[in-house]
């Protein structure tokens, strides 16, 4: 049985994000394992000051900030060790005040690995990774809705990390909310991508098709910011009457039938628009 890690509790923010961890035990054989963000403070202070790989990076940036970034990164995949874990997620937000540094880079690091690696300690979305990485074996991409064009069937989803193996493309910027530590600005390859999630309950699931149109650069956002336009009967309505959540994940390519027949299997209902 695979083992999943939540490093804090979820965002105060977010809605629909406890799990019972018996369901996810028997619906999806994984095992959700609580870790104090004490234990994650403690394992930073090892590392801290430990350099990072000399041409690690393709953008310079702030090299204190890359330094901070990268030891955590150290940190949580001595986590992702010590307790057997497939992947994790954290509240994050905590470590600004905390560490004096984010984890984007370190997430973003991590999940190009094979490494299962949410923000904000969203754990439908964990999951939701987590199925993706199983049944596909692909990197996927954690992002909030954030302005919807009704008329277009269109939307901007945008986050401040995602896997470099993801990335046509990126440069480091500042963390949008806090204005502060490390983000990341990537672009992503235009083309065909489903955005998937499934809810708190574990039992329902939404599969959209759409395709990246354009990556975007808007002070006003998160730093990775794609324009989708949803296809095939998806439809942007979904996010405005009853989402099963506030992040979604993006995957490229069009495997929809893939993610469909899996989770009917075993049991969860489709909602569709």
């Amino acid at each position: 049985m695979d083992k999943l890690g939540i490093i804090g509790t979820p965002s105060d923010w977010l809605i629909s994000c406890n799990v019972d961890k018996e369901k996810a035990k028997s619906v999806f054989n994984i095992e959700l394992e609580e870790i104090k963000i004490d234990e994650l403070k403690e394992l930073y202070e090892k590392f801290k000051g430990h350099p990072y790989p000399d041409g690690k990076f393709k953008d310079t940036f702030n090299p204190e900030e890359i330094l901070k970034a990268y030891d955590l990164y150290l940190a949580l995949k001595e986590i992702v060790e010590k307790h057997d874990l497939k992947g994790f997620t954290i509240r994050c937000f905590d470590l600004i005040t905390m560490l004096h540094t984010t984890s984007c880079l370190a997430l973003s690091l991590l999940n190009e690995e094979g490494i299962i690696a949410s923000c904000e300690g969203d754990v439908p979305a964990m999951i939701t990774m987590y199925v993706v990485r199983k049944l596909i074996n692909q990197s996927s991409f954690q992002a909030n809705p954030s302005m919807i064009d009704v008329d277009k069937n269109e939307m901007i989803l945008a986050h401040c990390t995602l896997p470099l193996n993801m990335c046509t493309s990126y440069k480091f910027k500042t963390h949008f909310e806090s204005h502060s530590a490390i983000g990341i600005k990537g672009e992503m390859e235009l083309g065909p991508i489903n955005v998937i999630r499934i809810n708190s309950n574990l039992d329902t699931f939404v599969i959209l098709k759409g395709e990246i149109i354009e990556n975007l650069d808007l002070e006003n956002l998160c730093r990775t910011q794609i324009r989708v336009k949803f296809i095939k009967g998806s439809s942007v309505l979904y996010f405005l009457k009853n989402p099963l959540g506030n992040h979604h994940i993006v995957v490229y390519g069009e495997n929809e039938d893939v993610f469909k027949k899996y989770f009917l299997s075993i049991g969860l209902k489709e909602v569709t628009y």
